[in-house]
């Protein structure tokens, strides 16, 4: 028996939508080499000027940066920076800047604990100008806070010191109570030792109404443990801040010390590890690119940077990649 013409209209079809299909995810924008990047981990201090960042950005193909600034007030750590700094390159330079409430300060560093387990002056001073920040409509995020930390030194002179702060406090809590009220994320570095991810699992599970940014791969966790918080926790997104293997330093690399609990992403010649690529794959709306240019002389390597992230984003699947580069950065910030 004959089959009716109709019947095979749509097979003859199939061919001509896989290829519209495999156009569309194989055009020039869909390349990583193309793809617009959203710095979503990026630092202010008060020697750097918005003409330089955007001539950086321009050269790497970002399209915006979080401005985190580092308001430290010494040498050795270098930062200088202000809010106010932040909200006028942003003023400036609509679209390419995305200020944060900066929580890199040394009246909320390693020796202030106990402006995070009760209320202090020091505190309520914060929460009260961070409120008015937020409602500017200016800032889309607070942090970088600096909980766990290791100590560092690089650039000859410049650095960080150890930071061990207690998580679930007082004032992390009323910053949380922020973040819900506003819909802004607040962004966390705390590195993933035993205890301390499990201080994080019940911050996440007390505030799931926030949305909380865990700094450098979720504390360079594994991918296994990764994968267990985001199947839990909705309210996690995690940055790359850093986790491109670029230079001697940085969180690409056991940096600045090797311990059972650091993973890395890549090989550090490019390639993503099997279980980071299926750990991407899996869920791809959960990760952001980041540069971590905390020292302004680790400008010097922005491009390089943004370039190894294209090369981590090659090996992933076209709307993976989108959605790392990009897309879930533009939706958490609001960026148009």
């Amino acid at each position: 028996m004959p089959i009716p013409l109709s019947a095979w209209i749509p097979l003859a079809l199939l061919p001509v939508a896989f290829l519209l299909v495999s156009c569309a995810e194989r055009a020039p924008h869909a390349r990583p080499e193309n793809l617009p990047v959203i710095d979503a981990h990026g630092h202010l201090n008060g020697d750097m000027t918005a003409e330089h960042l955007l001539s950086l950005m321009d050269a790497a193909g970002v399209k915006a940066m979080v401005l985190m600034a580092r308001y430290y007030s010494d040498p050795f750590s270098s930062g200088y920076g202000r809010d106010e700094q932040a909200a006028s390159f942003a003023a400036k330079h609509p679209g390419r800047f995305i200020p944060f409430v900066a929580g890199q300060r040394g009246d909320l560093g390693r020796n202030r604990r106990s402006v995070w387990e009760e209320p202090t002056p020091t505190g309520d001073q914060y929460l009260k100008s961070a409120r008015e920040k937020l409602e500017s409509g200016v800032f889309r995020g607070m942090g970088e806070f600096i909980i766990h930390h290791y100590a560092y030194q690089n650039f000859g002179t410049q650095g960080g010191d150890d930071v061990f702060l207690p998580l679930n406090t007082y004032l992390m809590g009323r910053l949380a109570a922020l973040g819900a009220e506003f819909r802004v994320p607040v962004l966390i570095h705390l590195e993933a030792e035993p205890e301390r991810a499990a201080d994080m699992e019940r911050l996440l599970a007390a505030h799931s109404m926030t949305t909380f940014i865990w700094a450098h791969n979720c504390g360079r966790s594994s991918a296994a443990a990764i994968s267990s918080y985001l199947s839990r926790f909705p309210n996690l997104m995690c940055d790359l801040g850093g986790m491109a293997a670029v230079g001697r330093d940085g969180y690409g690399h056991f940096y600045p010390k090797k311990t059972p609990w650091i993973h890395l992403v890549e090989d550090g010649t490019g390639k993503l590890y099997p279980e980071t690529r299926e750990l991407f794959e899996r869920f791809p709306r959960r990760f952001m690119v980041g540069t971590d240019a905390a020292h302004s002389p680790a400008l010097q390597s922005y491009v390089a940077r943004i370039e190894r992230f294209r090369v981590l984003l090659s090996q992933l699947s076209p709307a993976a990649a989108r959605r790392i580069a990009y897309e879930n950065a533009a939706e958490l910030f609001g960026v148009k």
